[in-house]
């Protein structure tokens, strides 16, 4: 095999790995933003559950930026109350389903 050709096969190999990266580069994007879109669906459908989807955006806003900044004990209670009331959710599921 001539010097130009082995220059000419590699050239193409390396075209051939580019080109896959590229590939798996748009696939993990296309994974990344289903899984954004998956996460901000969740968070309305939270919005809706606790009845919050009345209030104005700017309202929410505050809302949330007001939460974010609260005392971490007061997180702490928040997430067991969070918590029971999907427990309950789950348990007035199964038992409906039962009946």
């Amino acid at each position: 095999m001539t010097k130009i050709n082995l220059i000419e096969k590699r050239k193409k190999y390396i075209t051939q790995r580019m080109n896959k990266l590229k590939e798996m580069e748009a696939s993990l994007n296309v994974q990344e933003r289903k899984r954004r879109t998956r996460r901000l669906i969740e968070l309305g459908g939270l919005v809706s559950k606790a009845h919050l989807d009345t209030w104005d955006s700017n309202t929410l806003l505050g809302a949330f930026l007001y939460l974010k900044e609260s005392d971490p004990l007061q997180r702490d209670a928040w997430t067991h109350k969070g918590g029971a009331t999907f427990a309950m959710e789950k348990a007035d599921k199964m038992s409906s389903r039962r009946q």
